[in-house]
């Protein structure tokens, strides 16, 4: 049985382009949210293209009130769709993708969402109301975050010169990233592309988001996830952004996250949306029971080189984090990363 969906907004190309799409039974085209509210009982998907005209956000939430009832699944459209994406995922958004996204990425979202619809909304119910963070644990944050931030300072400014120099836009670069208890939240970052490249490239810069997911995994060992490819000879990438990222300064902006408590210092990474509804089995749900971290157990095992390391290893070693945390494990941890933080990322 064919998907029938609905499109609100009037983006000609995108509306073609999933109008060639074979499992899309029914596409119905449209600029008003009430047409949607009158056919959602015949609807598995909305597609809903942001508008600068709009309070597209307040409009999301109120959509999503009325379209989980039904199952109907909730994706956005918008430009440079990593660019406070966040904000629509808050709001209750399944996905959001950019106006030159593959339909057929699109589609496979689908897919995979509507197959695991009960699970999904059912793990991020039970994490987020069975988790609270230890007090000993927040304090340990805020004072070695702020520590960490006052000596940093200088050097922060350095690089936000060097950055725009290189290239213009903002020097940071929030990721849509789930943490502790199913939270997404802005997962920072020194910019280290050319503004605006999340629209741009090759064929590469187009796989498909689980393709995408796969290559972070195997060519990353400090990175858990990222939607972005990670080859160093990206085209996207500038001069100094290279450098960032082969350093992993690209990295340190995290420390705010600690700070405004989006993340602890040793915990979990941060996984992307896709990423994390991939764990949502009862196998390994628990691992969002931890703290999300800059560093944490899998990154310190001698395994964690991404060619002596599964991904099956990975996810064990979150949930043993999960089940044993605690000051001392944090402190081990913390100081077995020192001499990682200084080895180069593609060793």
């Amino acid at each position: 049985m064919g998907i029938k969906a609905i499109y609100i907004g009037d983006n000609i190309d995108l509306i073609e382009r999933l109008t060639k799409e074979s499992t899309i039974e029914s596409l119905s085209v449209t600029t008003q949210t009430l047409n949607v509210v009158k056919s959602i009982e015949n609807l598995d998907l909305v597609i809903y293209e942001v508008s600068t005209n709009r309070n597209d956000l307040m409009v999301v939430k109120n959509l999503k009130e009325s379209l989980k009832k039904h199952k109907v699944i909730l994706f956005i459209i918008k430009q440079n769709a990593h660019n406070f994406g966040i904000d629509y995922i808050k709001s209750g958004a399944n996905d959001v993708f950019d106006f030159d996204s593959d339909t057929a990425n699109i589609i496979q979202r689908y897919e995979f969402i509507r197959d695991n619809y009960e699970t999904l909304t059912k793990k991020k119910k039970d994490n987020l109301q069975s988790f609270k963070l230890p007090i000993w644990k927040r304090a340990f944050d805020i004072v070695f975050s702020s520590l960490m931030l006052l000596i940093l300072a200088p050097f922060f400014l350095i690089i936000i010169i060097l950055i725009l120099i290189g290239s213009s836009g903002s020097p940071f670069y929030a990721s849509p990233r789930v943490g502790t208890g199913y939270c997404v939240f802005g997962f920072l970052k020194f910019r280290s592309m050319y503004k605006g490249s999340d629209n741009k490239g090759e064929a590469k810069a187009k796989k498909s988001r689980f393709t995408k997911m796969l290559d972070s995994w195997q060519t990353d060992s400090e990175k858990f996830g990222n939607y972005q490819p990670v080859e160093i000879n990206d085209p996207r990438i500038t001069k100094f952004g290279k450098f960032l990222r082969k350093t992993n300064i690209d990295e340190l902006p995290q420390f705010i996250n600690v700070l405004k408590g989006d993340m602890s210092i040793v915990g979990n990474r941060p996984l992307s949306l896709f990423e994390a509804e991939e764990f949502t089995t009862d196998q390994w749900a628990e691992r969002f029971f931890a703290p999300a971290g800059i560093t944490g157990l899998w990154q310190v095992t001698k395994r964690s080189r991404a060619k002596q390391m599964t991904i099956e290893e990975r996810k064990q070693l979150d949930v043993e984090y999960a089940e044993n945390y605690s000051f001392w494990f944090d402190l081990k941890i913390l100081l077995r990363t020192i001499p990682i933080l200084f080895r180069p990322k593609n060793l």
